[in-house]
This record gives structure tokens, C-alpha cells and sequence, in this order.
């Protein structure tokens, strides 16, 4: 089996397609571009239309890369630079059209949860508590875990594209400048000692293209193995400051598409240095594209990180787990009816809003498909990407009441056929108790869904029937036809 990572990074774009090897995951083949997403922003925050065309054709030669996978064994990722610009939806739609494949944009934690997974893959097995600090384009991950678990995480705004850009960008580096550089940076991370500075681990790694430049110009130098300790930053910082301009930049080991970024990348990784009381820090690849590879393989095996996260997050709301299971239980029979060919994705989504549809209630029972929204839009969730989670809450909110609320939502982010299921559900289940359904079939017609049920059954079930007759009205309202008849 072959699975497929993309990582739209902030600098660089990496695609990797890695051969399934029992639990392990063989690297088949890999392909890197460096696009600068984060170098073309506009004075409204908006992606350029040149830096556009420029990740746009890196996307187009990655879906030559990828070859025809099935999008089932392909992930793609967005990270900071799509998280912040104020045109992230426009281009993503542009980009998923050229790549050929759905596009995530993660959210920070999840970044940095997938980067220590991948890191953890490629380390030898150890029980000790690692830091892992990634320097990216446009952010930096630090993550403690143990195993290939990560424990604690955080991403901050900081990284080799933004900061160059920030205090390098007349491309002249000066005592001054780099001194600033680096006390922003520290600024930045300052609250980030608590949690992640000397104590809290056994030891550190750095992944990603910054922190993998300058160990490669350690070891060019004869200077280390690869391993950084704060008297090798303070000798790059001597060395910068005598090539003086970022054209004059020319270090043993250094890539030639690294050179724009290094200063800004040397002024954050000292940073780190300075605020964590880092001694030394060993190199360790895999990062985010490996991390992308074994959670998607853990999708397919059906071992899904996700699946954790509603559990973790069921628990933590304390609900009424046998309700919660009599609904998800009821809403699946009924979407079977109403769907001729299930869609197991749409399925899945269905049973974890179902699963968490009274999560609300641990705030209040007066409206608490609300405030489940609120929740589960806003909880941190391993595996989900922000629009898995948008998916999910919308459905959550989708479950009673009015559909003006989610009129924009449906047969885009949520179908018609998963949200009728789940609020079937919620009537059928009103009672709190397990339930026979009545006998029922349901078609598409051209003016909506038409359902019939068994009038034995109805009749004996008034409130139920009531309810039923209410449902009708709600999609009315909206200009959707639901036709409820008895036979």
C-alpha cells in the first residue's frame, strides 16, 4: 500500500509517498520546491496573485508526483502561512482544483502533535521525555512527549521567512539588527520556559529546514556530528555579521535556497536557545510529513487518532454515554434509509456528532446543541484539521431547532442526508430509552426527500409523530421539501 503527504509548508512545499511495510513506513519517494508563502503577503494579508502562481505550479507538478493515489491515501496540509492570510479560502479552493486532492489547513496544536509523531517514528525507541522544536517558515512547534506521543505542545508565530522578512528585508545584517531580531523572537516565546524549559525534558531535537541547516553547517565546519550547542549560534552570529549583506551569505553545508532565510532562522533558533536553556540540541528528521504518513495510515487501519479524540472529549464532558450511543446507533440505521450508497467518510461524521450531540449540556441543558458547537469548534482535538472540526460542530448545532442556523452549511460543509439523520435521531431517541423503529424507506424526489413510515408504529408513538409532523415544517422554512407520510 502506498500513502501519500503533502506539506504546504511557509517556505518550503514537500510531497513524500512512503510504501506501508507491515507498522512501518518506507520513504518511496520525495519531492521538495521552495515557494516563500509566507514572503507574499500583501498590505491586507492576502496572498499575492505571483506567489499564488507560483505555489499553484508547485501543486500541479505534485499531482504529477502522486500519480494517481486514491485521495483516501492522500493527506494534504496547510500550516501558518494559510492559517493567517486573509484569502486562505480563495486560494485553497484553487489549490485543491491543481493538486487533485483535499486540502487541511491545520490548526497549530495539530501541527505540532503530528511533527513530534513523525520525529518519534524516525528517533531510536526511548522512554525519555524529548523536546522536539520545529522552525518553520512562518511558526515554530515545540512539543515534549515520550514514546511517540506527544505530551504538551504549543506553536508560536515566529519562523526563517517572517523574521528575515521582518528585520533583514534591505538584506543588510548588522549587530543591531540581529540583536533585535533575536530579542523579538525571545519576546515571542518568553511564556514558553514554563512549559517547555530546562527541566521539563530529557532531551532535545530540532526538525524541520532551519534547524537541519545549521547542523549541516556544523558538521561542514568539522565543528560537531551534526549536534548544536549555544557556542556554535554564537559563532554563526560572529560570521554573519562579517559577510555583513544577505547576498554575501555563503556557509559550508548551506543549501542556496536556505540563504535568504538563514538570518532570520539563526535569529529564532538562538532565541530558543535562550529562553529554553537549551545545552544542546541533536538533529531529527521525519517532521511533518512523516507525522502526516503514520497518522494517515492510522486512519486506514483503522487505528484513527480521531477516534481518541471523541473519546477523550466524551469523557471529559461527562454525558450519557448509553444515549449517546442509542442516538449514534439509530441516526446510522436511518441514513442508510435515506442514503442508496452510504458514504463511509459521511458515516464516520455522523456517528461522532451523534456520540457528542449532548456535550453541550456540561454548560447547560437550555441550548445545549450550542453551546456543543462552541465546544467542540474550539476543543483541542487530535487529528482533526480546522474544517474536520468545523464539520463536526456544525452538525452538533445542526441536531434541533430551527435550520436557519446552518442553511449556508448544508450540501457544503454537511449534507442534507447526515444532518436529517441525526435530528430523526434525537426525536426517535426522545424518551431516553431503547426503541424499535418503525418500518421506513426514503427517496430523492426533485423537489426533496420524500419518507414513509409504518402507521402502526406511529400511532402507538404520538409524541413521536408529533415531532415528526414538526420536522416537516423546520426544512419548510428553509425552502427544502421533507415529505413525512404513513402507510
Amino acid at each position: 500500500m502506498l500513502l501519500g503527504a503533502v506539506d504546504l509548508g511557509s517556505n518550503s512545499f514537500r510531497v513524500e509517498i512512503g510504501r506501508v511495510e507491515g507498522e512501518r513506513i518506507v520513504t518511496q519517494s520525495y519531492w521538495k520546491e521552495t515557494v516563500r508563502l509566507a514572503g507574499g503577503f500583501d498590505k491586507s494579508g492576502a496572498l499575492t496573485p505571483e506567489i499564488q502562481a507560483r505555489a499553484l505550479a508547485a501543486l500541479a507538478r505534485f499531482n504529477e508526483r502522486l500519480a494517481g493515489l486514491p485521495p483516501e491515501r492522500v493527506r494534504a496540509v496547510g500550516t501558518q502561512a494559510m492559517r493567517v492570510a486573509t484569502n486562505a479560502q480563495d486560494f485553497l479552493r484553487k489549490a485543491q482544483n491543481v493538486l487533485g486532492y483535499p486540502i487541511d489547513i491545520l490548526s497549530g496544536h495539530e501541527e505540532a502533535r503530528l511533527v513530534f509523531k513523525g520525529c518519534a517514528q524516525t528517533l531510536p525507541p526511548s522512554d525519555k521525555r524529548r523536546l522536539v522544536v520545529d522552525i518553520g517558515g512562518a511558526s515554530t512547534e515545540m512539543i515534549i512527549g515520550q514514546g511517540l506521543d506527544a505530551k504538551r505542545y504549543e506553536s508560536y508565530r515566529i519562523g526563517c521567512v517572517n523574521t528575515s522578512i521582518r528585520f533583514f528585508a534591505d538584506g543588510r545584517i548588522t549587530a543591531k539588527s540581529l540583536e533585535r531580531a533575536t530579542t523579538a523572537c525571545a519576546a515571542e516565546l518568553e511564556e514558553s520556559m514554563t512549559t517547555f524549559g530546562a527541566g521539563n525534558y530529557d532531551e532535545a531535537y530540532g526538525s524541520a529546514g532551519t534547524f537541519g541547516a545549521v547542523s549541516d553547517i556544523c558538521r561542514a565546519l568539522g565543528w560537531t556530528d551534526g549536534v548544536v550547542r549555544p557556542e556554535h549560534l554564537e559563532k554563526l552570529r560572529r560570521m554573519l555579521l562579517d559577510m555583513r549583506d544577505i547576498s554575501e551569505i555563503s556557509f559550508p553545508g548551506l543549501k542556496e535556497d536556505r540563504r535568504e532565510v538563514i538570518a532570520g532562522g539563526i535569529a529564532v533558533l538562538t532565541a530558543v536557545y535562550r529562553v529554553l536553556g537549551i545545552e544542546e540540541m541533536r538533529p531529527a528528521s521525519g517532521a511533518l510529513r512523516v507525522g502526516l504518513l503514520y497518522d494517515l495510515l492510522g486512519r486506514v487501519s483503522n487505528r484513527d487518532t480521531r477516534d481518541v479524540s471523541i473519546e477523550t472529549l466524551m469523557e471529559a464532558s461527562r454525558l450519557d454515554r448509553e444515549q449517546a450511543n442509542r442516538v449514534a446507533n439509530i441516526a446510522q440505521a436511518i441514513y442508510s434509509t435515506l442514503s442508496s450508497e452510504p458514504d463511509p467518510e459521511k458515516v464516520r461524521y455522523l456517528r461522532w456528532a451523534a456520540l457528542l450531540h449532548e456535550c453541550g449540556m456540561i454548560i447547560s441543558s437550555s441550548r445545549y446543541h450550542r453551546h456543543g458547537h462552541y465546544i467542540v469548534s474550539n476543543a483541542d482535538m487530535p487529528g482533526f484539521s480546522r474544517l474536520e472540526q468545523d464539520r463536526l460542530a456544525a452538525l452538533v448545532l445542526a441536531q434541533r431547532g430551527t435550520l436557519k442556523k446552518v442553511e449556508d452549511k448544508l450540501d457544503t460543509l454537511i449534507s442534507t442526508e447526515t444532518v436529517l439523520a441525526l435530528r430523526l435521531a434525537v426525536i426517535f431517541a426522545h424518551a431516553r430509552k431503547d426503541v424499535a423503529l418503525p418500518v421506513m424507506d426514503a427517496k430523492r424526489t426533485a423537489e426533496g426527500i420524500e419518507m414513509r413510515m409504518e402507521e402502526v408504529w406511529l400511532n402507538a408513538h404520538p409524541l413521536t409523530d408529533y415531532l415528526l409532523r414538526e420536522e416537516t415544517e423546520f426544512w419548510s422554512k428553509i425552502g427544502r421539501h421533507l415529505s413525512i407520510q404513513k402507510f
